[in-house]
């Protein structure tokens, strides 16, 4: 069974959520914008098994820690969604120079695309693709345990932007409903601001079902 924490982290206080399996106590890091002494303590209170760094997107805001762990936690494996690895390459405009100055340069383990899981332990995460703030974003779903991590795709009665470089509107729109669509309900972990369901996105959520 996979259990989060949430830490917001950097100037943007980014929600960075460690992941781990109770079973096997092996951890996976979301989104790890900043990594500061609470990112490092809360890795070490569950053990340091850290086996992921899982990027949802590519801007500096949620990718800026991963260069950092990959040093401390050399086995850990960073992995993005295969449109959004010119981000971590320096090919693309990380959005870095807006708010940070910051250089970001990594080559990512894992290119990742729909579908796919991930093993974290006995806990499985898979692969969604929600492209529209960035050509690559992904969600993370822990169906098992009805978690949905959607970084900037979705927010509490919020969708991310799309005018940022590699932005577009009704792809993002479109990833929206294909998360609104979701069977059920689930938590919605987002990349900033407060937990929600995918109950209250449905019934608050102004943007769904907008036009184009």
């Amino acid at each position: 069974m996979l259990t989060y924490e949430c830490i917001p982290v950097g100037m943007l206080q980014s929600n960075c959520y460690l992941l781990r399996d109770e079973g096997s106590g092996a951890l996976a890091l979301i989104d790890c914008g900043f990594f500061n002494r609470a990112v490092a303590d809360a890795i070490a209170t569950q053990g340091g098994d850290l086996r992921y760094l899982l990027l949802t997107h590519g801007h500096f805001d949620h990718i800026q820690g991963a260069q950092a762990l990959r040093g401390r936690y050399p086995n850990a494996q960073i992995a993005i969604g295969a449109e959004d690895a010119p981000y971590l390459r320096g090919e693309a405009e990380s959005v870095a120079g807006w708010k940070s100055k910051h250089s970001v340069a990594m080559e990512p383990d894992l290119l990742l695309h729909e579908g796919e899981t991930i093993q974290v332990g006995g806990g499985v995460l898979r692969v969604l693709e929600t492209p529209g703030h960035t050509p690559g974003g992904l969600c993370f779903f822990a169906e098992k345990e009805r978690l949905l991590f959607t970084g900037d795709t979705l927010f509490y009665e919020e969708v991310g932007r799309d005018d940022l470089p590699g932005g577009d509107w009704a792809t993002l729109r479109a990833s929206l409903e294909r998360l609104i669509e979701l069977p059920g309900d689930a938590v919605v972990l987002p990349g900033h601001g407060q937990v929600s369901s995918l109950a209250h996105e449905r019934a608050a959520n102004p943007y769904v079902g907008l036009a184009e």
